[in-house]
């Protein structure tokens, strides 16, 4: 008789390397982008009062190809896998955020919150979508 418990286990963990992964390329794919946006800012291209706009554009950019690179490695249940990404990438980013700022939660906050799950559950429909698709003869 096979252990419930063991199968239970295996399942969470094939779950949990892509999330894993795909948080990773999103958290550096922002990061890379906040460097971006930094040295754009610097240079006075763009006027200090963007930045919090672009900063969004950062944010749902991470988390969409988080979304996507995690739904296109489990090959289902995208929006359910997207958005649990992108849910992992709004928890790293607002714990450092108040660990860093000694900040509480705010209304930007919940915007993060629908920014990082909404375009990662998007990321992860249309990588669901892209996946692999063998055809078996």
């Amino acid at each position: 008789m096979k252990d419930i418990r063991k199968d239970t286990d295996t399942n969470i963990s094939k779950l949990m390397k892509p999330i894993l992964k795909g948080g990773i390329l999103g958290l550096a794919v922002i990061l890379i982008l906040f460097v971006l946006l930094a040295l754009i800012l610097a240079s006075g291209i763009i006027p200090l009062s963007a930045s919090p706009a672009i900063a969004c554009i950062a944010i749902a950019v991470g988390a969409f190809l988080s979304g996507f690179s995690t739904a296109k490695a489990t090959g289902k249940n995208g929006l359910l896998m997207g958005a649990l990404c992108g849910f992992v990438l709004f928890l790293i980013f607002t714990i450092i955020g108040m660990s860093a700022f000694a900040s509480t939660p705010s209304a930007s906050t919940l915007i993060r919150l629908i920014i990082f799950v909404t375009a990662a559950a998007i990321g992860g429909i249309i990588g669901v979508g892209s996946a692999d698709k063998r055809k078996i003869v």
